[in-house]
């Protein structure tokens, strides 16, 4: 074979497999509002669909939580720390067996920039460990670091004559090249999975509001 066309197929070859896993550009402009920033070739089409499913589309805005809406960020391995906290109390839903623990992502984007990311409750220490050490293992080696979460509040103020501005999240998704962790949706999200979840939930509606009508009834 001409070495030249060797070459060009290696080439064509490396280029496509780096797409695989990347948003594509017609993703980018019907999907705009879920991802905010670089998403380097970590994120796939369904990455970004998933967060628009069942919802009218919202642009980020840091005046207001987010609620149902979820928004991913990529940022450069360095910038990210994790950290897992014995809070030093416990109670009978634990069996106090353990210790609750908090974790939580920060990425330090600047000295005057910070994200931090919280998980929905707390735990015991020991289960959090598990995915502590887990998020570490996904995150070894790696370049970029993407994060997914529901925007919570924005904090601004002046600590030793240095402006401060932190954006709190409540922490759903991370992602790297190597792997990938979600606390409530699937790592593999479908639609046909979604409308099957979305059609249980409106079947709970239903017989919920099926039965406060009952025990209105009875009153």
């Amino acid at each position: 074979m001409n070495n030249s066309i060797f070459v060009f197929i290696i080439c064509m070859g490396l280029i496509i497999s780096s797409c695989v896993e990347a948003v594509s550009i017609s993703a980018m402009k019907k999907y705009p509002y879920p991802l905010l920033t670089e998403d380097y070739g970590i994120l796939t089409d369904t990455d970004l669909a998933a967060y628009t499913w069942g919802l009218k589309p919202r642009p980020f805005t840091p005046n207001e939580i987010s609620g149902a809406y979820l928004y991913w960020q990529c940022f450069p391995r360095e910038k990210i720390s994790i950290a897992l906290e014995d809070t030093g109390y416990s109670s009978e839903d634990i069996g106090w067996k353990d210790n609750y623990g908090e974790l939580r992502i920060r990425v330090q984007i600047n000295r005057n920039l910070a994200h931090l990311y919280f998980m929905r409750r707390n735990l015991a220490v020991k289960d959090f460990q598990k995915r502590f050490n887990l998020w570490r293992k996904i995150m070894k080696d790696q370049k970029y670091v993407c994060l997914a979460g529901e925007f919570s509040d924005r904090e601004r103020k002046v600590e030793n004559n240095t402006f401060n501005e932190i954006y709190s999240w409540t922490f759903e998704k991370i992602k790297t090249k190597k792997g990938c962790d979600s606390y409530f949706y699937s790592c593999h999200p479908s639609y046909k999975d979604f409308l099957r979840e979305q059609a249980k939930h409106n079947k709970w509606k239903l017989a919920r509001k099926q039965t406060m009508h009952n025990v209105n009834k009875i009153d």
